[in-house]
């Protein structure tokens, strides 16, 4: 079951919380030292979402996922990216099935146009397929501080 946490459940299971992030953190962000308290300000302050699939017969969790609304003003398009996901064990596919359905009514409720995520995970990028994803685009990422011109 997914369930999306309120601020003092993630305040009680930051520890928890905050090592599914670290350990799954997107390509985007860089090295600060402060990150992780920016972080859990974010979802302390709602512009980062979390979620927990737990299994319901041993209320323990499965999994942990942080989302974001992104908005283009150009385009006038707002999305919901995926912004980490880390699972603890072998997640069950119905479990999957049931996490991404929950997600796209979500989505669709808050009037996204698509689901994006960074994901170098195989099982989710063939499970977005069996969904009709888009999975054409290979996300580059030069850092300026290693580059040298």
């Amino acid at each position: 079951m997914l369930t999306c946490l309120l601020p003092d459940q993630i305040s009680r299971f930051w520890p928890i919380i905050k090592y599914a992030v670290e350990e799954s953190l997107p390509p985007i962000v860089g090295e600060h030292p402060d990150k992780m308290n920016r972080i859990l300000s974010a979802m302390l302050s709602g512009s980062l979402e979390v979620w927990a699939s737990y299994k319901k017969e041993s209320n323990k969790f499965e999994a942990i996922l942080v989302t974001q609304f992104l908005y283009d003003d150009a385009s006038d398009t707002k999305n919901l990216l995926l912004y980490c996901l880390y699972g603890y064990d072998s997640i069950n596919p119905d479990s999957w099935t049931e996490g991404f359905e929950s997600l796209f009514k979500y989505a669709k409720s808050k009037g996204c146009h698509s689901i994006m995520a960074y994901s170098a995970n195989r099982h989710l990028v063939e499970l977005a397929k069996k969904y009709d994803g888009n999975v054409d685009y290979t996300f580059i990422s030069l850092e300026i501080n290693k580059i040298v011109l």
